[in-house]
């Protein structure tokens, strides 16, 4: 076996840190841009703008420098606090943790080129490991409606794409179970769930997603979902427990005094959360779900022990999509953020949710 190391490790670490070291706690923020400040050798020099869950306000964090083989790079993805960005002329992947705004030094990652453009986007990333720079990780990630790539930069010279038996759109979700140590995701529609063991194959194990104890909703309220838009998703509690998620949006359209058009935009209608029975391994549905929060966006879905995290509402579920609010799941109640300070919903441009997975210092 040929051990592959090349991969290419950049950090960039302020020679004022102390002093510069930002004052943020470690929560997880929402990334939703910033602003260039001036430019350096290393590259550009800026400020990200955040969103604060837990005071429900945006918030800036401390200068950090863009490295140049990230300018321009389109965000892909984001799994355990780092996010992945595509060269679009090369077609490499860089993964980094630059936007985590309690560190003060940032490190890139290059991993090869994918060898195609992506098909599609919703793209989604995902990786075994919250600390890629010291551990033997492996990245698996959507670029292709039928396909799934992977990689372990240690051991791989390139990426490997495995094709799929179902369709992974319009929204199949991607995860890394840390318990069961594999992949998993869905298929179209959610019907099936697929693991995948990159230490012992790269055959994607298949089972039917079956569904229990689903909630009692009157004829109406089943009409009106089944004409919402539905995303499927996966999350592992900090304890282990695997829950599968169902999110229903549906389209709002305004139109002016002359029938024209003035605005459309998307609103959460409910979210269906199923947990895993450890022992026939079918989801039941629940509305409780403990101490446990999730967060849903464009990232890999994670979850928090809220009681650890000041503020984080317990059982519920923090989303970004169509719009930004919290849901609680006891008393199916929505609730929007308010967006007076933040802008409108589509300038959210990088709706990623920032896991918080280093130690506390």
């Amino acid at each position: 076996m040929t051990l592959f190391f090349s991969r290419v490790l950049t950090l960039s670490v302020r020679k004022d840190n102390a002093r510069l070291f930002s004052s943020l706690p470690q929560l997880p923020y929402l990334l939703m841009g910033g602003k260039k400040l001036r430019e350096s050798p290393e590259g550009k020099i800026g400020k990200h703008r955040l969103f604060d869950p837990t005071t429900e306000e945006t918030v800036f964090s401390s200068e950090k420098t863009l490295p140049k083989k990230l300018n321009g790079k389109p965000l892909v993805g984001a799994s355990q606090g780092w996010t992945a960005s595509l060269d679009n002329k090369d077609l490499t992947v860089h993964i980094t943790d630059v936007y985590k705004p309690w560190l003060s030094s940032s490190k890139v990652i290059s991993l090869p080129s994918i060898g195609f453009k992506p098909s599609t986007h919703q793209t989604r990333v995902s990786l075994s490991s919250s600390d890629p720079v010291q551990d033997d990780f492996s990245v698996a990630a959507k670029f292709d409606e039928y396909q799934l790539s992977v990689c372990r930069p240690c051991w791989d010279s390139k990426w490997t794409h495995i094709e799929t038996a179902y369709s992974l759109l319009p929204a199949s979700d991607l995860m890394y179970s840390k318990r069961d140590k594999v992949f998993y995701f869905t298929s179209f529609k959610g019907n099936y769930m697929a693991s995948l063991d990159l230490s012992n194959n790269y055959e994607p194990k298949y089972q039917h997603l079956r569904l229990r104890n689903l909630p009692k909703i009157p004829e109406a309220g089943w009409q009106m979902l089944d004409k919402c838009f539905m995303t499927n998703h996966l999350v592992e509690s900090p304890s282990g427990e695997l829950f599968f998620i169902k999110w229903y949006t549906q389209c709002i359209h305004k139109e002016d005094e002359d029938g024209d058009l003035e605005f459309i935009h998307s609103s959460t209608k409910r979210f269906m959360i199923f947990r895993q029975d450890g022992m026939s391994k079918d989801f039941c549905y629940t509305e409780d779900i403990g101490d446990v929060c999730i967060f849903l966006s464009k990232s890999e879905a994670f979850s928090l022990s809220a009681s650890k995290y000041p503020r984080l509402k317990p059982n519920s579920i923090y989303y970004v999509g169509p719009r930004l609010g919290s849901y609680d799941l006891a008393s199916g109640t929505d609730r929007p953020f308010n967006f007076d300070r933040l802008g409108e919903p589509s300038l959210v441009r990088t709706p990623f949710w920032l896991h918080p997975t280093d130690p506390v210092a």
